[in-house]
């Protein structure tokens, strides 16, 4: 039977796509649409860079800081369809708060609304308001505090801050091009502790939603821009003990996935109240290996991405306030402007607390009523809601079973203002039993309540309905579950290709927590690993803890070991059994795919011009991402390219191939200047993939 062209161009761009590979992605023909939706999608990236010392955010009181051990920055992406577009922004930065003391024009109220602003001021580009955009800090706890707490927060910075932010949110509009773009949802729980205790109350579920948004040329493929949104603390790099800055996983992420798959790389935190990593408070390596970890969760996600077909692009956006109980926050945010420096120090030393710089003017601030902005962003079938805080697992899950009609959901921690943790308010009993600091940065009780409430009412404003609201709703959660010991283990990456000696190299590091108020460990201070190949191993171990009351004696032995597996599917386990007799357990499913292999194909169309493509074995499908070179320092991106290649002398053209595990598949051709009459037909082998 024939099929249409419109048949046939809807099985291109599955077979592109790679569409149907997990449950949260259908083919566009599932969808009963034609094409993707053509959007303009652009990005940019501003260094934040200090020019003054600065003070680290998230551990205990800093000291000044000036040295800087990987860049600081603002990254956005820009998005515009049928007359309406929206932007987002992450700065690298603990937090952020809408509106300052020192001026209003500081903060991300101003900045959302003077670069809206001078956004609509563009040629060619919709008008926008401060609805259409979303601010939102990374929360590196080794970035600079923007709010006072762990030290002050100088004026001179948060200009800086405030000024690139508009920089680069205008600069991302500007560069806007056409785009399809591929979207994903993907399972990435166990990046975060299921029964270690690390602040993230074992037993209790998680919010394991990895969120990808990737902007690709329509005729190429190459990638113009990536949004990933990742629910995981970043917290591995103590900034106040290390005395440097760091953007944490955050950047270390962001440029990986840049270098891999060109265009620019935004990556932020999506839920992050006590979604914490068995491997937080570590080092700088550890936080680089995790990093990996992550980034190959975003390959994976991308390589189940569905085309959005759906060119709706919209916002919404609602005031709330939250009548505040917890007067020790509102007191330490009078006293900013009401001490001197001296008495804000001398307030610091004594309450292990540094006074706070929000805005206590309205609206921000009205006796004891806290008001802050919520945004609802709709781009197709993919919703995004600001958090201003951290948001416990608890708000997602609500907001997903209420809201209708939203392919997915996703929470912009740290979006548009912070004010502290926040959940439900059957939660706030538990904050303090599990030894943490969540009641302590926590407005009121019924914060998170209201906060969910407000976001359902934008839900309708942007196309999607949503059915009422009724606490408490509970998700698997297991009280107590830090009375037995925590066993867990992590692989970077979890999936990979196989070498040329048809191995793949993955890295594995176990984690151990002991059970509450107890100090043992395993014994022998070893674990027992079985890596499903017939071979097992006795490795030392992480002995993982938080800063209030879980303890953690650090590495013990060597942590990381590192084990070849061939071509196949396994279930790693690790065991022990510690001093008081009780055992852990855990299972890490992991892949290794045959190893990528690439093959050049030459066709000449005409004179010296030829068009150069791809074909490959093994890996993982789909391609992510193709590199050219062609000998004479010029280079292209792109699934196919046509390029002229005159001369008298051979040509050597080679590519570099992204597969979604990000194993990269390297191929070369030389080509012979064709005879006069004759077209060329080639191929050129692969070269080992790392």
């Amino acid at each position: 039977m024939k099929r249409t062209a419109v048949a046939r161009r809807v099985a291109l761009a599955a077979a592109v796509a790679g569409a149907g590979a997990c449950a949260a992605a259908q083919p566009a023909a599932a969808l009963g649409a034609a094409h993707p939706a053509v959007f303009r999608v652009g990005a940019a990236v501003r260094k934040i860079t200090p020019t003054v010392p600065v003070f680290s955010g998230g551990f205990g009181l800093s000291p000044p800081i000036t040295k800087l051990h990987d860049p600081l920055t603002v990254r956005a992406f820009y998005v515009a369809s049928q007359g309406h577009a929206v932007a987002f922004a992450t700065v690298d930065a603990q937090g952020y708060f809408a509106s300052y003391q020192e001026s209003p024009t500081l903060g991300i109220t101003d900045e959302r609304a003077a670069a809206a602003r001078q956004i609509g001021q563009l040629n060619g580009r919709p008008k926008m308001s401060q609805a259409d955009v979303i601010v939102q800090a990374t929360h590196t706890h080794a970035g600079p505090t923007l709010e006072g707490i762990w030290g002050p927060s100088p004026r001179v910075y948060l200009q800086l801050v405030h000024d690139r932010v508009v920089q680069a949110l205008i600069a991302a509009a500007r560069s806007a091009r056409p785009a399809y773009l591929q979207a994903a949802t993907y399972d990435a729980n166990r990046l975060d502790t299921h029964v270690i205790d690390t602040d993230s109350y074992p037993g209790w579920a998680n919010d394991g939603q990895l969120s990808v948004l990737r902007g690709v040329d329509p005729h190429t493929r190459a990638t113009i821009a990536t949004f990933a949104s990742v629910s995981v603390h970043g917290a591995h790099v103590k900034g106040d003990s290390e005395r440097f800055l760091s953007a944490d996983y955050f950047g270390r992420t962001s440029r990986s996935l840049q270098h891999k798959l060109g265009g620019v790389a935004v990556v932020g935190p999506a839920t992050l109240g006590r979604q914490e990593s068995p491997v937080e408070v570590t080092d700088v390596p550890t936080m680089q290996w995790f990093a990996r970890i992550v980034e190959n969760y975003i390959e994976r996600a991308l390589g189940a991405a569905h085309f959005v077909t759906d060119p709706t692009v919209r916002s919404a956006e609602t005031f709330v306030q939250i009548p505040a109980t917890n007067a020790a926050l509102l007191a330490l945010n009078r006293a900013w402007g009401s001490l001197s420096d001296a008495q804000k120090e001398q307030e610091a030393q004594a309450s292990g607390i540094y006074p706070i710089d929000r805005d206590i003017s309205p609206p921000y601030a009205e006796g004891n009523v806290i008001g802050t902005w919520l945004t609802s962003v709709r781009i197709g079938g993919s919703l995004y809601l600001s958090m201003p805080g951290e948001p416990f697992p608890e708000v997602s899950h609500s907001l997903r079973l209420h809201i209708q009609g939203a392919r997915s959901v996703t929470l912009l921690s740290k979006g548009q203002d912070d004010l502290g943790y926040f959940y439900p308010s059957w939660v706030y009993p538990f904050t303090a039993a599990y030894g943490s600091d969540h009641h302590l940065f926590n407005i009121a009780p019924q914060a998170g309540d209201q906060f969910v409430e407000g976001q359902l009412g934008l839900a309708p404003k942007v196309g999607f309905s949503a059915t009422p609201y009724i606490p408490p709703e509970r998700k698997a959660t297991e009280v107590g579950r830090d009375t037995q010991p925590g066993l867990e283990a992590l692989a970077a990456p979890y999936a990979f290709d196989a070498g040329r000696d048809g191995k793949a190299r993955l890295v594995f590091e176990a984690i151990y927590s002991p059970p509450k108020a107890s100090s043992s460990r395993p014994q022998g201070d070893r674990v027992h690993w079985s890596f499903g190949d017939g071979t097992s191993a006795a490795t030392g171990f992480l002995d993982t803890g938080q800063d209030y009351g879980q303890g953690g004696l650090g590495p013990v032995g060597r942590v990381r070991t590192r084990h070849l597996l061939r071509v196949g599917r396994y279930e790693v386990a690790v065991s022990a059994v510690n001093s008081d007799g009780q055992p852990a357990s855990w299972q890490l499913p992991v892949r290794v795919f045959r190893r990528l292999r690439v093959h050049i194909v030459a066709r000449r169309l005409h004179g010296s011009v030829y068009r150069l493509s791809t074909t490959f074995r093994g890996g993982a499908p789909p391609a992510l991402a193709w590199f050219w070179r062609f000998g004479d320092g010029r280079r292209f991106a792109g699934r196919s390219v046509t390029r002229r290649l005159p001369g008298s002398r051979a040509r050597q053209v080679s590519v570099v191939l992204v597969d979604s595990t990000g194993s990269l598949g390297r191929a070369s051709l030389r080509i012979a200047p064709p005879p006069p009459s004759h077209p060329h037909h080639g191929g050129g082998s692969d070269e080992d993939s790392p």
